[in-house]
């Protein structure tokens, strides 16, 4: 009974901590954005491929898209740090 309190309790913790780092993207400044570690930025990035693609395209993650638009995304947030994170995208990843 001990162990299933235990998991629970963790289980609800590891729940909790995921809802205080949820991400509003309108308020990401490309300065946070170009600072921000590495795991984050994937983050960030595998969210905007998905975003900005069509409904009815197929479940692929284009690599060369995903690098082409990576790069496209840094050159325009260091030009505009203070841009959020969702003008830039709309600026350069264009709906494939």
């Amino acid at each position: 009974m001990r162990a299933i309190i235990t998991s629970a309790t963790l289980l609800f913790l590891l729940a909790h901590q995921a809802l205080a780092d949820d991400m509003d993207f309108s308020k990401i400044k490309c300065s946070d954005f170009l600072s921000s570690p590495k795991d984050q930025i994937s983050i960030v990035l595998a969210w905007l491929e998905g975003y900005y693609t069509k409904e009815n395209a197929p479940p692929i993650m284009y690599s060369d898209k995903v690098i082409k638009d990576a790069k496209a995304l840094s050159e325009y947030c260091n030009s505009n740090r203070d841009d959020d994170i969702i003008k830039a995208a709309e600026k350069v990843m264009p709906v494939k």
